[in-house]
């Protein structure tokens, strides 16, 4: 992603709007910085990061906001499913990877971290492997294709996931309206380790 900084008068705007919500986190203006990236699947709606260094660590949250409205992301599948409605979505054959990074990248699954693997050499964690497990990540590696599936606007993708310290092969649908689920999961090499991010939701009704 290509985050974009916001002037403070903007961020301080943009927090006035949050707190209008009576259940809303209350974010110190002097101390929250904001910064935004467009997301090719929503036409109308962007992604804004919060991040707010009155504490340590620094506490940060996400929004999707057409502007108006901020729909805070908790971690879970549910916020992105129901802005995935209002949006409303639009995906095509260029943007659904896109859209599974931003997916597994906010919402975490009930045994941990999950990665889309574009390529073996993109892994983040690669270098920290020993050289066997680095050849047997690359040997195992299934790239990725998508597909249109049976109904108009559904894709099916086929990829490699890390989840849970282990690559899967997997196939995947993907609704026109963004939902998501298993069509077949195959485990290729386990015992990977990586170091855990701090999200700890479900995803999928796992």
């Amino acid at each position: 992603m290509v985050w974009k900084q916001l002037t403070k008068e903007n961020a301080s705007a943009v927090l006035d709007k949050i707190g209008n919500d009576p259940h809303a986190i209350v974010f110190s203006k002097e101390f929250t910085e904001i910064a935004w990236d467009e997301l090719s699947f929503y036409p109308r709606f962007d992604l804004y990061r919060l991040v707010n260094f009155a504490t340590m660590p620094s506490f940060s949250m996400e929004y999707i906001s057409d502007g108006k409205a901020f729909l805070p992301l908790d971690g879970t599948a549910n916020p992105i499913y129901a802005i995935n409605d209002e949006a409303p979505i639009s995906l095509t054959k260029n943007n659904v990877v896109e859209y599974l990074d931003f997916f597994f990248s906010r919402v975490r699954g009930s045994d941990g971290d999950i990665l889309l693997i574009k390529s073996p050499d993109d892994m983040p964690f690669l270098d920290s492997l020993d050289p066997a497990q680095q050849k047997s990540v690359r040997d195992s590696f299934k790239p990725l294709h998508i597909e249109d599936g049976n109904v108009p606007g559904q894709f099916i993708v086929h990829g490699t996931l890390f989840y849970s310290g282990c690559l899967i092969s997997a196939i995947l649908r993907v609704s026109s309206d963004g939902r998501l689920s298993f069509i077949e999961r195959d485990m290729l090499l386990r015992n990977i380790s990586f170091p855990q991010n701090t999200v700890s939701y479900y995803w999928m009704g796992e």
